[in-house]
């Protein structure tokens, strides 16, 4: 019992890396760096990040074995192919919509884990967890504030992109859930990100390579966007997904909203209106009406 909640806490904590990412991109787009240098370099960087780690393992005598099947490393990549989606929507979203919106079209994946896992299972959710999603759903469209928001702040395209975004979060967070617990996460975690990096290369080239930019600032922010969204998030989800499950990952993941909503507040300077804050712990009673009183029923099960 105590290590299932040590792996929702790790999961908690994903979500938080993940929550932070929005205003970070915010900020780089004011610093003048578009989403094609941002997005590309976040992964570039990222793999080095994991690089350097695995060396060090290696070098204080730590050899974990990295043996997988033929099946495992295609599920390591559908990953990356999730979180390739995710970044290539949600971002492209970023550079036109309010930080808000665009969190509460992502924030979709909520619902579309429960759908995947539905096809997948051919299994309906217990009645606590279409409470606590219907929960949680109220709580997001009070929480971002999509009311008053004019319709030339939500071009179609960028719906579509942050809803493209949301599907990829989706899927990161259920295909996860089959990854084995073979070789360490930080292995898993660059297996993940390098073929992410080949899937953004595809609509989004890699121009800062030759360009310079990296060198006149693309680095800073390519690095905190790396770090907050793909580094910490991917070992802490490989880690604790395979542990406990992609229902129960999708829900927790919901911890984004809330910090994405306080880092909006603290970082951006959005105004937050009590009825937002009303939405946070909503989102959050969701949360735990959905997970622990499902818990509870297999418990006595």
């Amino acid at each position: 019992m105590q290590r299932t909640v040590l792996y929702a806490f790790f999961m908690l904590l994903a979500a938080t890396c993940f929550g932070l990412t929005s205003p970070i991109m915010k900020f780089s787009y004011r610093a003048g760096f578009d989403v094609q240098d941002v997005t590309n370099a976040q992964y570039s960087i990222a793999l080095v990040v994991l690089l350097v780690i695995w060396l060090v393992r290696l070098a204080l005598g730590k050899k974990p074995p990295v043996r997988m099947s033929a099946k495992q490393w295609l599920l390591l990549a559908f990953v990356g192919f999730g979180s390739a989606l995710t970044s290539y929507g949600y971002y492209q979203a970023l550079t036109v919509l309010p930080a808000s919106l665009g969190i509460v079209l992502l924030f979709q994946f909520t619902w579309m884990v429960l759908l995947i896992d539905i096809i997948v299972t051919r299994k309906l959710p217990t009645w606590e967890k279409w409470i606590g999603l219907a929960a949680i759903l109220v709580g997001t469209v009070l929480a971002v504030g999509v009311y008053g928001l004019r319709s030339n702040q939500m071009p179609v395209w960028a719906i579509v992109m942050g809803l493209l975004g949301g599907l990829g979060y989706a899927t990161v967070l259920y295909a996860s859930s089959y990854v084995e617990e073979t070789g360490s996460p930080i292995f898993r975690s660059g297996v993940t990100v390098f073929a992410a990096m080949l899937f953004i290369a595809i609509p989004f080239r890699p121009t800062y390579l030759w360009s310079g930019t990296l060198w006149h600032g693309l680095w800073f922010w390519g690095l905190l966007v790396a770090l907050s969204s793909q580094v910490f998030p991917l070992l802490l989800m490989l880690v604790a997904i395979p542990k406990i499950g992609g229902r129960m990952a999708g829900v927790l993941g919901s911890m984004e909203l809330p910090v994405a909503v306080v880092a909006a507040y603290l970082l951006l300077g959005e105004h937050v209106t009590p009825l937002r804050w009303f939405g946070v712990v909503l989102i959050l009673l969701g949360m735990i009406v959905s997970e622990l009183a499902g818990s509870k029923r297999r418990a006595r099960d």
